[in-house]
């Protein structure tokens, strides 16, 4: 068998192998109110209902709906989707490293992105996260394929035209998937914007700032008009101004509405090092300081394989459609995106961070000290497979661990399912995010959203003697003073946490039971499905 069709084949079991396992652990519920709305999109897209919420993700909802006319339930057909792009997202991965770093590269690369934590996890999420990183990773395989083209004609001047034909056609395809990817999830355009430029750029002109731009705009027309056409232009721009105006200003966690630099700091490392690379954390799992060390050492290679400067900047200039986006998008995701609570904003450079390993470790032979002996030799060929094996072995773990943990409602899940079967009852249920979650699935209970602290207490007070209950993000300290100082007694009612690795936002939320002095307890609580007392 040739070395290509080797390759073929490993890709097709690589490929193979995570749809599997994505696949084995799905889920079928919705975890929060975002997984609520897409799957209420794919049953009636509506735009004014939120059905999903904007910037509405046309195109996931679109294969979904897809899916769904085949007979699939729509979450179902949103896993599907989910669980397909994660094993996208591999393979892609896999075949960016080879155009990065070589054919030993892609090996490493294939089989961390397999059994990485976050990106497993992450393509059993039933959002559009995975779906948008599978797109971009595999626009920016398209560049690196490009960059790789186009310097192999520079140096094989008989091939020249055909294959400068090929680079040509590989940065057209890049720039139009990109374009349909903002259909799938449009926070991700740091990519698409910074790979526009890079390739004209380097094109140079206006000419082909025009033609590049036009490529974009073909991909992001083939969602736009559909869209334009299904919801009405008022709709979609009134919906898309007051959704656009609460990210920004009231409650998507930008540097606007989380303000301090120490949280943001935070959610950067712990982010992209517990979460995005599976790294040591004091309350992740135990056995991630197992891997901690190996995984230094391999992000140790793929710095020194980057250094001196002279290397990186060189680097920089193979690949840079890479680099330029990447740095994009860290910029967006610090300043515009909720990544103190919400790690899930870093996805889309896990793959890349994953090419930097597979890199590094591939470089590691060369480094190690020379050995006349063919032994000498066979180990350094060996220490870096050892290495990477070692680190996907306990990633492995990691992730099985965390994707049998998902496969259990989330809190959040936990509640209204609470709610919906604990049979019927008159207080109403305060909260702030949880009302259309509790409608849709506990259509017996009377949710009441809450705007902030005056409003929660004035509806505790409002409640009557059998007091109310309140969803735990709907509750601050200094709600909880003032209502203590009212007299009212604040109880957990009922809780289902689990780790925040798996819900990063909400892993602890409860609801709660607020009664005023003298009334009586309130009924015995229910009995999990489990055995256990569910509060």
């Amino acid at each position: 068998m040739s070395e290509e069709r080797r390759d073929l084949a490993a890709l097709a079991a690589l490929t193979a192998a995570a749809l599997a396992s994505r696949l084995w652990f799905r889920i079928d519920h919705d975890e929060d109110i975002d997984a609520l709305r897409f799957a209420l999109g794919v049953e009636r897209f509506d735009v004014a209902s939120l059905r999903p919420h904007a910037p509405y993700y046309p195109v996931l909802i679109a294969a979904a709906k897809g899916l769904a006319l085949l007979g699939a339930a729509p979450r179902a057909a949103l896993a599907l989707v989910s669980a397909a792009s994660g094993a996208a997202a591999v393979a892609f991965t896999a075949l960016l490293a080879r155009e990065v770093a070589g054919r030993r590269a892609a090996a490493f690369a294939g089989i961390l992105a397999l059994a990485s934590p976050f990106l497993w996890l992450s393509s059993e999420k039933l959002l559009s996260d995975m779906a948008g990183a599978a797109v971009t990773i595999a626009a920016l395989w398209l560049c690196a394929r490009g960059r790789r083209l186009r310097r192999a004609a520079d140096a094989a001047e008989a091939e020249r035209a055909a294959r400068e034909a090929s680079a040509a056609r590989a940065r057209t395809a890049a720039l139009v998937l990109l374009g349909v990817g903002l259909g799938v999830r449009l926070s991700y355009f740091p990519f698409a914007l910074a790979c526009l430029a890079v390739i004209a750029r380097s094109e140079g002109g206006r000419l082909a700032w025009l033609a590049r731009g036009r490529d974009l705009a073909t991909g992001a027309l083939a969602w736009l008009v559909p869209l334009v056409l299904i919801a009405t232009p008022r709709d979609l721009v009134a919906t898309t101004w007051v959704q656009g105006l609460g990210h920004f200003t009231r409650w998507g966690g930008t540097a606007i509405t989380v303000s301090s630099p120490a949280d943001r700091l935070h959610g950067v490392v712990w982010g992209i090092w517990a979460n995005g690379l599976g790294g040591a954390w004091p309350d992740a799992p135990a056995a991630r300081w197992l891997g901690a060390p190996i995984l230094l050492a391999l992000l140790a290679a793929a710095a020194l394989r980057a250094a001196p400067l002279r290397r990186a900047a060189r680097a920089a200039r193979d690949q840079p459609e890479l680099f330029a986006s990447a740095l994009a998008y860290f910029v967006w995701a610090l300043l515009g995106q909720n990544i103190a609570f919400k790690p899930r904003h870093w996805l889309p450079l896990v793959p890349l961070l994953i090419v930097a390993l597979a890199a590094g470790a591939a470089a590691l032979a060369p480094a190690l000290p020379a050995a006349g002996a063919s032994r000498g030799r066979a180990l350094r060929s060996a220490a870096p497979a050892a290495l990477v094996a070692a680190l996907a072995a306990q990633w492995l773990a990691d992730a099985v661990a965390l994707a049998r943990q998902h496969q259990a409602p989330s809190p959040a899940a936990a509640i209204v399912g609470f709610l919906r079967d604990a049979g019927a009852e008159q207080r109403p249920v305060l909260t702030r995010d949880l009302d259309r979650m509790i409608q849709e699935g506990a259509p017996g209970r009377r949710p009441m959203r809450v705007r902030g602290d005056d409003e929660l207490v004035r509806a505790v007070e409002q409640a009557g003697p059998g007091g109310a209950l309140i969803t735990s993000e709907a509750l601050s300290p200094a709600a909880r003073d003032a209502l203590a100082g009212r007299g009212y007694a604040i109880s957990v009612r009922f809780a289902r946490p689990r780790s925040r690795y798996v819900d990063a936002l909400w892993s602890d939320l409860a609801l709660l039971e607020a009664l005023p002095a003298g009334s009586p307890a309130g009924r015995p609580l229910p009995r999990s499905p489990r055995g256990a007392p569910s509060g």
